[in-house]
Formats: C-alpha cells, sequence, structure tokens
C-alpha cells in the first residue's frame, strides 16, 4: 500500500461514501473503489461495510483508520520539516469551531498565522460544541474550538479565551433597570425564554449553572429553540422572548451594544466561562495542526 491509498480509505471512512471522497480526492470512482481493494488484499481483512446507503467501517477497518491517521500525520510531518528547512510552509488546516469562538477568535488567529505562513489555507466548519468533540473523538478532525467541556479521558482541554453569559431581555422589559445590573433569579422563571439547541457550549454552561442551583430546563417557560445567535437577537427585538448570550455576542470591543433589548447579570449563577482549544491526548496532531496549536495558545496568553 502506499500514502495516497492510506489517504483514500481515510476519506471514504470519514464521508462514508465511495462517490463523496472520489469527489473530494479528484479521483475517479473506479480509483477510489481500486485503492481500497488493495489495502483490503494486502491485509487479507475486510475494512468496509458496503451497503445500499453508504459504507461503515468495520473493526477491522477501525484500526486501520486509526494507523492510518498516524501514518499520514507522520508523513507530513516529514515533508512539514524539509519545507521547512527549505524555509517554505503551506498545506491546508481543517478547524472545526462552535460559533462565538469562530465569530471572535478565529479570525484573528488566522490572520495571525497567515501572516507567518501565508501559503497555509483555512476550511472553517461551523458545528456546535459536542459535535466538535465528536468529530475529533471520530478522527474526522485533528482539533477544535469549543465553548463548554464535554469530559472524556481521551481528550484535552486549553483554554484560549474568556467569556461570560448575560440575560438579554426585550426593551419593554425592566426597561426601568440600569444596563448590566443584576436581576434576581426569580426573573428566568417569569420570563418566556429563547434558548440554545442541546449540544451548544452556551446551553450546557446554562443547564449546568442552574443545575447547580437546582433548577431545571422544563421548570422554565421556553417559547423557542433556537440554533443561530443571530436569530435569537432578532427574536429578542421582536419580543418574542429573553435569553442568555455571549457577552462578546451582545457588545463589541468598544462595549458598543449589539443586541435591540435590555441587558442585565445574574449574578446568583455562574455564567463565566471559558472557550477551550481541544484536541486528542493519544494522538498526533499533523505538523502544521501543531504549529498552529502552538501560535493558538501563545496568542491567547497575551490577549
Amino acid at each position: 500500500m502506499d500514502i495516497r491509498q492510506l489517504k483514500t480509505f481515510i476519506e471514504v471512512s470519514k464521508l462514508g461514501s465511495f462517490s463523496k471522497a472520489a469527489e473530494k480526492l479528484f479521483l475517479t470512482q473506479p480509483t477510489v473503489t481500486n485503492h481500497v481493494q488493495s489495502i483490503e488484499k494486502e491485509l487479507d481483512a475486510v475494512l468496509l461495510n458496503r451497503m445500499s446507503k453508504g459504507v461503515t467501517t468495520t473493526e477491522a477497518g477501525d484500526i486501520v483508520y486509526r494507523h492510518s491517521i498516524d501514518i499520514i500525520n507522520l508523513y507530513d510531518s516529514m515533508k512539514y520539516q524539509i519545507e521547512e528547512h527549505k524555509g517554505k510552509i503551506e498545506g491546508r488546516l481543517e478547524i472545526a469551531s462552535s460559533s462565538v469562538p469562530r465569530r471572535h477568535l478565529l479570525p484573528q488567529l488566522i490572520y495571525g498565522f497567515r501572516k507567518q505562513h501565508p501559503m497555509v489555507t483555512f476550511s472553517i466548519i461551523d458545528v456546535d460544541s459536542s459535535k466538535v468533540v465528536q468529530n475529533i473523538l471520530n478522527g474526522y478532525i485533528d482539533f477544535g474550538f469549543v465553548g463548554a467541556v464535554f469530559e472524556d479521558p481521551n481528550l484535552e482541554y486549553q483554554g484560549v479565551m474568556d467569556d461570560s453569559l448575560v440575560f438579554v431581555t426585550p426593551h419593554d422589559v425592566y426597561s426601568d433597570r440600569k444596563e448590566m445590573s443584576s436581576l434576581d433569579i426569580g426573573a428566568i422563571e417569569s420570563q418566556s425564554l429563547i434558548l440554545r439547541e442541546e449540544g451548544s457550549g452556551t446551553g450546557k454552561v446554562l443547564k449546568d449553572a442552574l443545575q447547580h442551583k437546582g433548577i431545571r430546563l422544563d421548570q422554565l417557560r421556553v417559547s423557542a429553540i433556537v440554533a443561530d445567535t443571530e436569530t435569537i437577537k432578532k427574536m429578542i427585538s421582536l419580543g418574542t422572548g429573553s435569553s442568555f448570550l455571549s457577552y462578546k455576542d451582545v457588545f463589541d470591543q468598544t462595549g458598543k451594544k449589539l443586541v435591540h433589548g435590555n441587558v442585565f447579570r445574574i449574578d446568583q449563577l455562574d455564567l463565566d466561562r471559558k472557550f477551550y482549544l481541544v484536541f486528542h491526548k493519544k494522538r498526533k496532531l499533523s505538523p502544521l495542526g501543531e504549529a498552529f496549536k502552538e501560535f493558538a495558545l501563545t496568542y491567547s496568553s497575551i490577549v
């Protein structure tokens, strides 16, 4: 087997499809099939379950997939060090990120990293925090950025940005109160709420903070579950309900308010949080991924 065959097998396993892998790798489908069959023949093992709706890895396929990732990263490391020796670093990084770090951290990181390495390109995958974690555990991506910790012994989290959640109400709710003053925790139970979807970092932080005070989400008056922050802002401005949003989505760096509503703290809830760079403890990052990780951690320590 060779590097091309291993890369093909990885893409077929990740995408669950020969045709999608062929499209991504700019190969014909027969070539993709031949690459996988060559590996299976050499190892004398069936690596993929071929079904009408797609393909999945067998137990043997899982073993080959994990080792293929390591082999490709080792191969890339060799190429990276040679290119670095020649003063030339290039490649493509695929990064999964939840919404807040995608908007408020990644643009600066990518700008700074590309100033140093202009030949590097990026592909940003926008998913919620739980899916970032799942993609890492499944080996689909090397690392990502999340707004909450989802405990797993195979994951390591490094804090890269501080944040907190604030309570945002329509303009006619608590309009006599000073901006960013504190509301009693009972205010939450009296308001119609718009909450983030299951799996979001914001949702997990809020759920954990409420549970710490003995409050369950099903005790609240929830009018909508929404995945998109901008949609939530629009719904607040229309008076549909109140919500908890990231401070960074509510105020810009100059302190200008970015939402049409009233903003408050709930001091009885611990709504401070960090955003994290998360990666697999036992899996070697690609050299380019390792370089970006170190850059991100260094950047976060000085902002």
